[in-house]
């Protein structure tokens, strides 16, 4: 038998007992063959991986010890199979993770012709974005492995993403991009100047992707002027054999021009780019016009004419007045022509009167185009309150606001973008000309709501078949979210126009009428996320989840879009939806939902590490500096940490399957990276005023310091839980972490007060815990927190039993405005629920502390009754809290609820009394009769009772979560 087949025998005994979980037998038989005089690194290296297996920590630590030793070594260790156990090993250690890359670097140096130890060293580097050491193991790879052009582009690159990293210091910045600078204008040198020269030297400049790699060195090191000329090269330039007019060179140049302040070359150029050809242009030729059509080439040609004077400026505005008239659609030329006179107006050369004329002209050539409205809200933003009225005035006698639809089905494509300017100069109407602020014109605000849907009424056909609609959108959707937006507006209480001001009962018509709409097109995308949020902002938790769901969110969605769902859907609905047909589980139970969402954060590693190294192999720089960023930016998310703390708290109010694994992500103090966006929703709000979703949003937006605060209840829930289990020391706790929050104003722009409220309670009982296990504190200290608490506990129940029989500050809405204040017919908001699980889930942290103070011994520790006497305060709180609820839950369920839904959701008169109440305005009743003519006519009775229905068994599915979080307590 061969000494190998000898060896792979002995090994598989070894592997069998791991396999078989007999530890103790395969280190038995490692043992036996290293007396034999079997001395191998790899026999070494797998008895100390063994040892770190075990479980009990004095067999972990000798495996360590053991695995540091191999790498204290010399002559070091070379063996692949040693060194991969090694890594195996210490890759569990987090403190141990550089000595494992010093090995390969040891056996890298040991064997520099073993390629495979090479490209170990520089991946393992990478895997951890250690760019200093990947950086020298590539260029140990471009040294041994001269003929292999890769490396010594590897070598670039890691020079390059040092020069780039925020880590490294400011003097290995410079010194790294100035290395990176050398190096790959060396290669550019390299290039043959002669065109017809096809061989270039092994490290010479050969592909776009190397190309591009050396317009981010460059453009890093601020080389801008330097650019210019080789992009007007003939071996590099943008016609070169290797650039071949790629249009990614063109946009390189454009923004060079503009970086280096050449502006008569950029005039130049852009002029060049945008000059048409003689005679009318088709095919190709067409399509060369359109892609240089490109705002970047207008934009540097204005920027050009700015800064060379008003000579250049006329001659441009002639330059874009021919364009336009030989390229009538192009949007880009007539954003160039207004752009123009905007920057006249302000340089003073041009009055505003000419931006206005500029804009009426906008208007009339694109008032089709449902662009116009963003194009131009900037600019109309800057006029003053009397041009704009005059622009309105002229928009408003231009459009046609009595169009129809056409009878005949074959020109349903066409009649869509009828009513377009119609839409646009509404845009505008609420924009400039709706007053949302203390001064509220009640009748103008209705009135305009019944012209929206009185048009999107017009345009809607009326039969939508037996199959459901496949539409994505339609233009005049826009009019029905014009409406919404306005009703929403119209009715927030804060005169002071603040975002996130209480809920009120309008919000129920606004999602019967965004539910109308889905019924046409269910799947418009700003339609179905400003439901969710109508639906979370009164309490309809479940509700808002089934909506979710159509959204159909997915991979980099869990970081941009549903925050607008998971944001504080612990403290709404903690619990699962009922089942509807065609969920899966995740779109229905939010517990599971956070975990799928994680699960995408996990996966992206393994794609950031596969997408790297591919990219790496193929040359791929740009894309491979993307895949870091994404990585790093994924892997520090604000939303990844806010999900992995919103499901550890959605498990400890309803149960579920342990939430351990996110242990990491939890205890993570590094800074988060935020990249939420909040694009999905239509905004027709002035410029430099809060967009639209500000209004809508349920609370402050939870940033740093909303995190840290999550962080110290997840931490002090944790220890609670795990202590008597654990045998965990209270001093384990890093209470520095959270000190800042005691102080920090920053908290009440991130939090709601009742998470202010609460996070002071879970400070407090952290320090106890702390002051428990020093030996030192004083018993005094300790008294005086358990007081604090017990005070808390008194004020929260003396708060609750003073308006527990009419609660007020938006915690519910009154959906019978007509009935007297003795016996009103309320319903949950999303601040009742809020408020409510909020403070339950401190009343369980209180719960576990007495139980976990009853138990320890302490030198600190206060008499026993000073706990005890906490318990009976929770009790009573919990208690105050169940009958709050069941009295919501009763009015919910009373016999003509439903009828005052109806009523308020058709706008019949029944609702004006609200708008009196809410706003202190008056509103004529023509003009709210108008709009509950419209509403009837585009919504029937029996829909809108299965849509109240609804809302009422959402509203009942989120009081019973309350109660059953009661329940546990």
């Amino acid at each position: 038998m061969s000494s190998a087949a000898v060896f792979e025998r002995r090994n598989k005994q070894i592997q069998d007992a791991i396999d078989a979980q007999n530890l103790k037998q395969a280190l038995q038989l490692c043992d036996k063959r290293l007396k034999k005089g079997e001395d191998s690194h790899f026999l070494k290296a797998w008895k100390a991986h063994i040892l770190f297996t075990h479980v009990d920590d004095a067999h972990r630590q000798r495996g360590v010890a053991e695995t540091l030793e191999l790498c204290r070594t010399e002559p070091p260790v070379t063996d692949i199979d040693a060194l991969d156990m090694i890594s195996r090993t210490l890759e569990g250690e987090d403190q141990y993770t550089g000595t494992a890359r010093e090995t390969w670097q040891k056996a890298a140096k040991a064997k520099p012709q073993e390629l495979d130890i090479q490209l170990r060293w520089f991946n393992l580097a990478c895997e951890v974005g250690d760019w200093k050491t990947a950086q020298k193991a590539a260029m140990s790879l471009q040294s041994n492995f001269p003929k292999e052009r890769k490396y010594y582009f590897w070598a670039i690159f890691m020079c390059y993403l040092i020069s780039a990293d925020e880590a490294s210091s400011e003097a290995e910045r410079k010194l790294f991009g100035t290395l990176a600078y050398r190096m790959i204008s060396k290669a550019a040198s390299s290039v043959p100047t002669d065109p017809k020269e096809l061989l270039s030297p092994p490290r010479a400049i050969q592909t776009t992707e190397e190309l591009s790699l050396l317009l981010k060195i460059f453009d890093s090191q601020a080389r801008h002027d330097e650019v210019v000329p080789l992009l007007d090269s003939k071996h590099l330039g943008v016609e070169s054999r290797i650039a071949q007019n790629d249009w990614l060179f063109v946009r390189a140049k454009l923004t060079n021009l503009e970086k280096a302040a050449m502006w008569k070359e950029g005039l130049a150029f852009s002029r060049e780019l945008l000059t048409l050809p003689e005679g009318e242009a088709k095919g190709s030729a067409l399509s060369n016009i359109q892609e240089k059509d490109d705002w970047r080439v207008w934009n540097l040609l204005l920027k050009a004419a700015q800064n060379l004077g008003i000579e250049s400026a006329q001659e441009i505005q002639e330059f874009i007045a021919d364009y336009i008239k030989r390229q009538p659609k192009s949007r880009n030329a007539h954003l160039a022509s207004l752009e123009l006179v905007k920057q006249g107006v302000e340089a003073k050369e041009l009055s505003p009167a000419d931006l206005l004329s500029e804009c009426k002209s906008y208007f009339d050539r694109n008032s089709n185009k449902l662009y116009c409205f963003a194009d131009l809200r900037r600019c109309i933003a800057t006029l003053d309150t009397d041009l704009q009225t005059s622009f309105q005035s002229c928009i408003a006698e231009k459009v046609d606001f009595e169009i129809s639809a056409s009878p005949d089905e074959e020109d349903e494509s066409l009649d869509q973008f009828k009513p377009v300017p119609a839409i646009n100069a509404l845009k505008f109407e609420y924009c400039f000309r709706l007053s949302f602020g203390g001064n509220k014109d009640s009748a103008v605000q209705v009135e305009f709501v019944s012209r929206c849907l009185h048009l999107y009424r017009r345009f809607s056909r009326p039969k939508l078949g037996d199959s459901p609609s496949t539409i994505e959108s339609q233009p005049i959707d826009d009019l029905c979210l014009l409406a919404v937006m306005a009703l929403i507006r119209f009715h927030e209480n804060d005169v002071n126009m603040k975002p996130y001001s209480p809920p009120t009962a309008t919000l129920i018509q606004c999602a019967g009428v965004l539910e109308n709409l889905l019924l046409r097109s269910p799947h418009n995308y700003e339609a179905l996320l400003l439901l969710v949020r109508v639906y979370l902002l009164l309490g309809a938790g479940s509700l808002a989840i089934k909506t979710f769901y159509k959204l159909t969110v997915k991979q980099m969605q869990y970081e941009t879009v549903a925050h607008n769902l998971f944001t504080r859907l612990g403290s709404l609905h903690p619990q699962s939806a009922p089942p509807f047909e065609g969920l899966e589980k995740k779109d229905s139970d939010p517990l599971t939902a956070l975990r799928h969402a994680l699960t995408f954060y996990g996966n992206s590693e393994n794609a950031a590490v596969y997408s790297r190294n591919v990219g790496l192999e193929h040359g791929s720089y740009v894309n491979v500096e993307e895949s870091i960023e994404l990585h790093k930016s994924l892997q520090n998310s604000i939303c990844k940490k806010m999900w992995a703390l919103e499901a550890r708290r959605i498990q400890r109010l309803v149960g579920g399957n342990s939430t351990s694994k996110y242990d990491g992500i939890t205890a993570d103090t590094t800074s988060v990276v935020d990249k939420r966006s909040f694009d999905g929703f239509m905004n027709c709000e002035a410029p430099g005023k809060p967009t639209f979703e500000e209004h809508v949003r349920l609370g402050p937006l939870p940033r740093d310091h909303a995190v840290k605060a999550m962080m110290a209840k997840d931490a002090l829930f944790t220890f609670l839980s795990t202590s008597s289990s654990q045998g965990k020391a209270p001093g384990e706790i890093d209470l520095s972490v959270y000190e800042s929050l005691e102080t920090n104003k920053s908290l009440q722009d991130e939090l709601t007060s009742a998470e202010i409220d609460n996070v002071k309670v879970h400070l407090l009982l952290l320090k106890v815990i702390i002051s428990l296990a020093n030996k030192k504190a004083s018993k005094d200290v300790v008294d005086d927190i358990l007081s604090d608490i017990g005070r808390w506990l008194n004020e929260t129940f003396t708060a609750l039993s003073n308006k527990s029989s009419s609660l007020t500050g938006g915690e519910t809405i009154n959906v019978a405005p007509q009935q007297s204040a003795s016996t009103p017919s309320s319903a949950p908001t999303w601040i009742y629920l809020h408020t409510t699980i909020s403070l339950l889930e401190t009343l369980k942290a209180i719960s576990l502390f007495t139980t976990y103070a009853g138990k320890i011994k302490s030198a600190s520790k206060p008499p026993k009754e000073k706990f005890d006497n906490l318990k009976p305060l929770v009790k009573q709180l919990v208690d105050l809290v169940k009958s709050n609820t069941k009295h919501l839950k009763s009015q919910i369920v009373e016999s003509g609820m439903l009828g005052h839904m109806v009523n308020l959701v058709m706008a019949n008169n029944s609702s004006s009394a609200e708008e009196e109440d809410d706003d202190g305005g008056e509103t004529s009743s023509s003009s709210t009769g108008e709009m509950a003519v419209e509403i009837e006519a585009l919504m029937d009775t029996a829909s809108v009772e299965l849509f109240c229905g609804s809302l009422m068994e959402s509203w009942d599915e989120a009081l019973d979560g309350v109660m059953g979080i009661c329940a546990s307590l």
